[in-house]
This record gives C-alpha cells, structure tokens and sequence, in this order.
C-alpha cells in the first residue's frame, strides 16, 4: 500500500466536505429581512419596521402575490390588491411586504434608477 497516495486521498476527501459544508452553509436560508431587493428594473428599500403581519406603506391591504427564494427556501411577497402576479407585462408594484423567516413581515418601496419608466 502506498501511504503517501493514500494521505492524499484522505486530505483531498476531507477538503471536499469541508468546501461541501461551506457551500452549504451559505447556501441556507438566513433569518430575517435584507435592507434593499434587487429587481432587473430597481431596488426595494426598506418601509418601515418588520411587523406581525404583512402590512404596506400605503395603508392598503396586501394579497399574496408570489415568492421569493432565499437561500434554500421560499418566502413569501404580499403586494397592493389588484397585483396580477401572472402578467408578465405589469409594472412591478411600487411597495411590497416580504416574509421574514422570523414571524415578521417588512415592507420594502421601489425606487428605480434615474431614467427609468415605470
């Protein structure tokens, strides 16, 4: 047996589940809100502070509109009623409240760049 090829195959085999372990730790979902979301066509900001329940901005009463994947999970986004989360072509609403992972719920506003259409 050849030891020095068979350290190698231990290190390497070590190494691979150490950078394995890594990866999937940053890969896990992360409790709590993000301070912006980034969209193709703008940022959303923090509204606010988290809540108990989805709530927006404007005072209307948000419906579930979608999810969002964060990490390895899914949350869950409320928008303005009247959002059609299936049309490709709406613009996207100007607020959202977005799960937190924690039992809270934060509102996030869109702010697109200078010279962007809405």
């Amino acid at each position: 047996m050849n030891w020095r090829a068979a350290g190698c195959l231990v290190v390497g085999s070590l190494l691979f589940i150490g950078v394995g372990l890594f990866g999937l730790s940053l890969a896990t979902s992360r409790v709590g809100c993000f301070d912006t979301l980034q969209t193709a066509d703008g940022v959303y900001r923090l509204d606010g502070e988290p809540a108990r329940s989805p709530s927006l901005g404007s005072g209307a009463a948000p419906v579930e509109i979608g999810t969002t994947l964060v990490g390895l999970s899914t949350r869950r986004v409320f928008g303005p009623p009247g959002t059609n989360p299936n049309d490709a072509t709406a613009p996207r609403p100007g607020e959202i409240a977005v799960e937190c992972g924690d039992a809270t719920y934060q509102a996030y506003r869109l702010q697109r760049p200078p010279g962007a259409s809405s």
